[in-house]
């Protein structure tokens, strides 16, 4: 690297990545030029990642379980006892419209052939795939929306919900272990990728999500007895979670989470984590129940929850993200969720008064 360049470099890595987020050592250049690929041709090098180690057998595996997910969050709102029969009508209709269908890669990829690249130079190419980038978002102008575009290039590991389309999309990236094994059993992939798309859906009813109706437009489509029905049982899960304390602030005293900060992607943690294991059980009635590694296929969906929750942090890191990120670590964001399933409890014979049973279980979804 140039050396005028190689200075912009450290300082940026010395600040952002090891003052604010503690890392040891910044990341390999080879990782940063894939990053920056990824940033400028993502479509292009995802085209090239999705056929090696996703395809077309892979989308459809994952679009079955979307398919089971989805029954059990209909299931869900039909069965609420907290929603009037009015409300859940309108969350039905919501339902319905839901588009699950951009699965692992888009059904056509962006063209950038206009764009010239070269081998040896970088600011060159940076700046040429640029301005294509510019010019392609000032020709939306004056034009329909393009409802088939992605916000995430395929190898993104990563999943969202989009409340103004009323959309989830799932790329290839974050359809590979440890969060879905086409080798593996059923009960893993219902625990690790099902919980995250039953995460997803759930957003289209969280705290936010459900501030938007079915065509995504902002629109209050409930009544006021059950928007009040929704908060207070939301107020739990918020003060659950308020309760942990994922780390100190340098000094000793501990920081606990901002449960409302993180009430959103809490909230689609536990209704997603009870449809996907919903869904999981209904998925095998009729199939013989095999033990895998000594654990049951009811053991085996937490499991594979648990093992997608993984995670290496440092103590910078999540002191960063306490007051900035609306996401729990993942130690919460795994044990939060458990903790108010008896399903857990049941599946490991935990004893009432056990770390793992609460006495105050939360519930929304």
């Amino acid at each position: 690297m140039p050396k005028h360049s190689s200075g912009l470099v450290s300082e940026y890595y010395a600040f952002n990545s090891q003052y604010l987020r503690g890392a040891a050592t910044i990341e390999p250049r080879w990782k940063r030029c894939v990053s920056a690929v990824d940033n400028q041709l993502g479509e292009a090098s995802g085209k090239l990642f999705v056929d090696k180690y996703f395809g077309a057998a892979g989308r459809e595996n994952v679009r079955r379980i979307v398919q089971n997910v989805l029954s059990e969050l209909e299931e869900g709102i039909r069965t609420a006892d907290w929603m009037s029969p009015e409300t859940k009508q309108k969350a039905l209709v919501k339902l319905k419209k839901i588009d699950a269908s951009k699965l692992g890669f888009p059904d056509k990829y962006r063209d950038y052939s206009s764009i010239v690249i070269t081998r040896d130079d970088f600011i060159a190419n940076y700046t040429h795939a640029s301005q294509f980038e510019s010019r392609r978002q000032k020709a939306k102008i004056g034009k329909s929306l393009d409802r088939s575009e992605w916000e995430m290039t395929p190898p993104t590991v990563n999943a969202y919900y989009e409340p103004a389309f009323n959309e989830i999309v799932l790329p290839a990236g974050i359809l590979q272990p440890p969060m879905f094994d086409k080798d593996s059993d059923e009960a893993y992939s219902y625990g690790a990728i099902g919980r995250v798309i039953g995460h997803e859906l759930t957003h289209g009813f969280d705290d936010e999500g459900r501030k938007f109706d079915g065509d995504g437009n902002l629109t209050d489509w409930w009544t006021e007895a059950d928007a009040k029905s929704f908060d207070e049982r939301a107020s739990c899960v918020a003060k659950q979670y308020s309760g942990y304390s994922p780390v100190d602030d340098g000094n000793g005293k501990p920081l606990y989470l901002n449960g409302r900060l993180t009430l959103g992607e809490n909230v689609a943690d536990n209704g997603g984590l009870r449809f996907a294991y919903s869904a999981y059980l209904k998925s095998q009635q009729g199939k013989e129940s095999k033990v895998v590694d000594g654990f049951t296929p009811e053991q085996r969906v937490f499991l594979g929850y648990a093992i997608s929750r993984c995670e290496n942090v440092a103590q910078e890191t999540s002191r960063l993200l306490i007051v900035t990120d609306p996401h729990s670590p993942a130690k919460f964001r795994l044990i939060g969720p458990i903790v108010n399933m008896p399903e857990f409890q049941s599946a490991f014979a935990c004893k009432a008064g056990q770390p793992m049973v609460s006495a105050n279980r939360c519930r929304v979804w």
